[in-house]
């Protein structure tokens, strides 16, 4: 069953922590619902496991470092752009790159690959704070999957697998246009870096659709929210 949840707060535990009738919530999600939220036993809340469900409970047990809810009512969704994965380079701007992975799960994109090339910076990748934006961007927008978010040192991810690869290049004529797309294969959405892929540097044969996204030139950031504008519309 699905249904649509508005003017909520929703908190996130591991579904290690969901029985059959009740769940432990742990974590800074405890100190928020009790000392900003100022939830009381018996006051109802809503849980998600970040696989799909968000569960509807009462507080029956509240402790400092933890608290449990009995279960009243589950909700379960559709991962909508499961098929979807978002490849971003390394961003000479960590700010930038935290910005576009907020908004893009925001957006409900579940599946981020983040990559150096040629022309990235050569910096580590934060990818635990990466994946505390995702979480906080999920509960944010109501959405109940959790982004799964791998970096890969190099462009070899795009080798050897089954997703058509959608390239986005200015100087490309056609626009992207997300009806084309079909939601019975899985599609690799590649940006490049701040001056783009260096010449030859992605095989030609293993790029399946290369489309532009506006007349205008964007930051690499901005161009993959609006990739996924045009997907959500």
């Amino acid at each position: 069953m699905s249904e649509y949840l508005s003017n909520i707060e929703l908190y996130f535990t591991e579904p290690k922590n969901i029985g059959n009738t009740d769940i432990v919530i742990d974590g800074s999600d405890v100190k928020h619902i009790q000392k900003v939220m100022r939830h009381k036993i018996g006051d109802k809340i809503f849980v998600t496991d970040g696989k799909g469900k968000i569960y509807e409970g009462e507080i029956k047990e509240l402790k400092n470092e933890s608290l449990k809810i009995h279960i009243v009512y589950i909700r379960e969704y559709a991962e909508k752009y499961k098929n979807i994965t978002l490849c971003i380079p390394n961003l000479r701007k960590s700010d930038r790159l935290e910005f576009a992975i907020e908004k893009a799960t925001e957006l409900g994109i579940t599946n981020f690959i983040i990559f150096n090339s040629k022309r990235t910076m050569n910096r580590k990748v934060k990818i635990e704070r990466l994946k505390k934006i995702a979480l906080s961007g999920m509960k944010q927008s109501l959405n109940s999957y959790l982004p799964k978010i791998t970096f890969h040192n190099s462009l070899s991810f795009l080798e050897n697998n089954n997703s058509q690869i959608i390239l986005f290049d200015q100087i490309e004529v056609s626009e992207f246009n997300s009806s084309s797309l079909n939601t019975n294969k899985d599609y690799y959405l590649l940006f490049g870096p701040e001056g783009g892929f260096a010449e030859g540097e992605i095989p030609a044969n293993i790029i399946t659709h290369r489309f532009k996204l506006v007349p205008n030139r964007l930051r690499t950031e901005t161009a993959a929210i609006c990739a996924v504008s045009k997907l959500s519309n």
